[in-house]
């Protein structure tokens, strides 16, 4: 999801007044672990939209900052 050092850098730069370094380092190992429980979806551009509209990113949001290039990420909670 998110690389561990980068992870730790922002709650750093967010949390240093109020958390110990001790309990952001335990803060980024339980946020890791939720990859466990997660998996990325992979969505091939041709799936995006249910509408009638022939081009999807004329009315999606989602779809519109697809077909600008941007990299969005999606995840779903694994089963059992």
């Amino acid at each position: 999801m998110i690389p561990r050092g980068e992870l730790a850098e922002l709650l750093r730069a967010r949390l240093h007044d109020v958390v110990p370094q001790q309990g952001i380092d335990r803060l980024v190992g339980e946020i890791l672990d939720l990859e466990s429980e997660w998996e990325e979806m992979e969505i091939p551009h041709s799936d995006m939209g249910y509408s009638t509209s022939a081009n999807c990113s004329e009315i999606c949001w989602l779809a519109d900052q697809i077909d600008r290039g941007s990299i969005i990420k999606l995840y779903r909670k694994k089963k059992g």
